[in-house]
């Protein structure tokens, strides 16, 4: 065995390695999806993250059940539009107890958080799912849309210079909300889960006290931003963590000590397969690392986490003239308003450093 796997294996997964062999496989561990035929064969230790620490660690984990992993996941991978991720977990949905007209009420309740073209991705590939399975195309128990023009808005007045963005938020929630097909607990899990992966912290901060109020426990709110992350980057658990920890505080309920305690199994993860596994693999420098992690949270516009690696790309050897000129080529890439975002940061940590600014 690399040593490499043996590492993920110590931090993240020796407890459910250990229960593995003195147990009987459980039902989700049966049914723990085949990698898609060569899906890793030009990425191995992508292949062996999946296998030990996602699927042999995550999903295994207690603090939600199978179901409400689907739901999530589903409802992360139609944001962020990954198909073939999408395709799967339909299909996983529907093993794990999510029924049709579950799924496509989710399609339709995550496209007013990340916009209608994914959810016309998503009811594509749901409906080919449903076919595949022998399944009617068309969900036989989805209700039909009841309006009631004489409602009283919930939200009178907002957003007056766009009033008709008011009335769809509105809409929103005295419609789609009320809907049966998903219950408020499942409408809030997966509204958690999608601004978490689109580092929307506003719709974090408010849909956590709605998921509190909802009947989703502080402990499943912190196993879903862990979940997540692994569907959208650490940098969006890490925002999520953050966010739920200050709404947490809020409500009075007790924190742990944790240096991310609105989710605290990431630090786990963070020290052992970020931080102690993979930076440290001899396959790329820690400077062409840092270069990776700073183009990737530019092009995010994760603000926080591209602060903390501009800092740690100075510290592994990337000059500040070189700093500032992948700013300006990944621009090209990820448009000005992240390259803006990234020059002000620059600033920012070459002055609190005293580093002159690139000429």
């Amino acid at each position: 065995m690399p040593s490499s796997t043996r590492s993920i294996i110590g931090p993240v997964a020796l407890t459910f390695a250990l229960a593995s062999l003195i147990a009987p496989q459980s039902p989700l561990a049966a049914q723990q999806p085949a990698a898609p035929v060569g899906a890793y064969d030009a990425s191995p230790y992508l292949g062996e993250i999946r296998n030990t620490v996602l699927y042999g660690d995550i999903w295994e984990r207690p603090q939600l059940s199978p179901r409400d992993r689907s739901l999530i996941t589903v409802a992360v991978t139609q944001a962020l539009y990954a198909t073939n991720e999408l395709r799967i977990h339909i299909g996983r949905a529907l093993d794990n107890g999510v029924t049709q007209s579950e799924i496509a009420e989710l399609i339709g309740h995550v496209l007013w958080y990340s916009g209608f073209p994914t959810a016309v991705n998503a009811a594509r590939v749901a409906a080919e799912v449903f076919v595949e399975r022998g399944l009617p195309q068309s969900p036989p128990d989805t209700s039909p849309r009841e309006t009631n023009s004489d409602a009283d808005p919930l939200f009178p007045g907002v957003f007056p210079g766009t009033p008709y963005v008011g009335d769809l938020l509105n809409l929103l929630y005295a419609e789609t909300w009320e809907r049966s097909e998903l219950s408020p607990r499942d409408r809030s899990l997966v509204t958690v889960a999608v601004g978490t992966a689109l580092y929307a912290s506003s719709e974090v901060q408010f849909h956590v006290g709605r998921a509190l109020d909802n009947g989703v426990t502080q402990e499943e709110i912190s196993e879903l931003i862990t979940h997540v992350t692994f569907y959208s980057g650490f940098p969006t658990g890490v925002n999520a963590a953050r966010v739920a920890a200050d709404v947490f505080e809020q409500r009075g309920l007790p924190l742990p000590d944790s240096r991310f305690p609105g989710a605290p199994y990431l630090d786990t993860l963070i020290s052992g397969l970020v931080y102690g596994d993979t930076w440290p693999r001899s396959e790329l420098s820690p400077r062409d690392r840092s270069l990776i992690t700073i183009a990737m949270t530019q092009a995010a516009y994760q603000t926080d986490q591209l602060r903390v690696h501009l800092g740690r790309g100075l510290d592994n050897g990337v000059t500040p003239e070189e700093l500032s000129e992948m700013m300006a080529h990944i621009t090209l890439y990820s448009g000005f308003p992240s390259g803006v975002n990234g020059s002000r940061l620059l600033a920012e940590v070459l002055l609190e450093r005293g580093i002159p600014l690139p000429n």
